[in-house]
């Protein structure tokens, strides 16, 4: 498979009252074309802020400090709002918010808003449009759909709203899809219902996504890359099932095994001991080895670099390179 995006070196930080924050700290990622790739890691590792610079979407005290998000060879950072706006948002790479009250204007009905998703990213006549509209919202098991359209954001519930925003995002039919924590808002039942969706729009349309989440039983179901991020670095990067039954970056297994599954039993589980740094001032070296067993003393003073220890099982840690 081609690659159809590539992260080079990114590093990204904002300037806060507080300080400087590091957000992102030599990124590298490469999703291929088809892919379903997750980006998986604790709250504030930066998964969010990686979606959101893909798009250009981040906040005026964000600096791009260096790096490139390269889209079928273009390079994003590059592009200004007017192009990214007419040229890649919707048509080209579309992305699913975390919370839908924020995405959804409360003045505009569901039709008028999802009217003006495929205006801006569609020739298609009004029929055609509306026919569209209402399919995409079936396939996301939304009730009474043409009643639906005429009602405004703030009559349904959070997550009728997630599915409206899911249903807005996939009529658009990008390229890439960036669905950052999609079914947070959603019970298990239209969860399933939901990835069940992304399942036949793989199918139908071959769309490649960025899956970014830490529910890991949702990676285990549709994703077949991952990618974990630890404080703003990506550190290990494997097929779903390598990093499931061979996880070789110390946080990555004790990821895995904090979680509660059908074989592990209560007794089982690990913890991850201490907390997650603040990234004003992150560690030196590699920043897990406050809260690493494995660490010596080169872990805290240089970085890791990420290395291939096998056929496209990638990891930065210096036990691992020294082993």
């Amino acid at each position: 498979m081609e690659t159809l995006l590539e992260i080079k070196d990114l590093k990204v930080s904002f300037d806060t009252e507080e300080g400087k924050v590091e957000a992102l700290d030599g990124v590298n990622l490469k999703v291929k074309e088809g892919e379903f790739h997750a980006l998986i890691g604790e709250t504030g590792c930066g998964k969010t802020v990686t979606g959101l610079t893909i798009l250009g979407l981040l906040d005026n005290n964000a600096k791009i400090e260096k790096g490139q998000v390269l889209y079928k060879g273009i390079d994003l950072l590059k592009l200004n709002e007017k192009q990214l706006q007419q040229q890649i948002r919707g048509k080209e790479i579309a992305m699913i918010f975390q919370d839908p009250s924020t995405s959804l204007d409360p003045i505009f009905t569901i039709k008028e808003q999802m009217f003006e998703a495929l205006d801006n990213n569609s020739d298609l006549t009004e029929e055609k449009k509306l026919n569209l509209i209402i399919e995409e919202l079936k396939k996301v098991k939304l009730p009474d759909v043409e009643e639906l359209l005429e009602k405004y954001p703030h009559q349904l519930s959070g997550g009728m709203k997630q599915r409206v925003m899911i249903a807005m995002m996939l009529s658009c039919r990008p390229s890439l899809l960036i669905a950052d924590e999609p079914t947070t808002a959603l019970d298990v039942s239209t969860q399933a219902q939901f990835l069940k969706v992304l399942e036949d729009l793989r199918k139908e349309t071959k769309i490649t996504a960025i899956y970014i989440t830490h529910n890991l039983a949702v990676v285990s179901e549709i994703c077949d890359t991952v990618s974990v991020m630890y404080a703003g670095r990506i550190v290990e990067t494997a097929s779903l099932r390598e990093i499931f039954k061979n996880p070789q970056h110390p946080y990555t297994y004790k990821l895995l095994h904090s979680v509660l599954g059908v074989e592990t039993k209560i007794e089982e589980l690990q913890e991850i001991p201490g907390s997650v740094p603040r990234l004003i001032n992150p560690p030196s070296g590699c920043r897990f080895h406050p809260r690493c067993e494995e660490a010596d003393e080169i872990c805290k003073i240089e970085v890791p670099r990420m290395v291939e220890i096998s056929s496209e099982h990638f990891v930065a840690c210096h036990k691992r390179v020294i082993e």
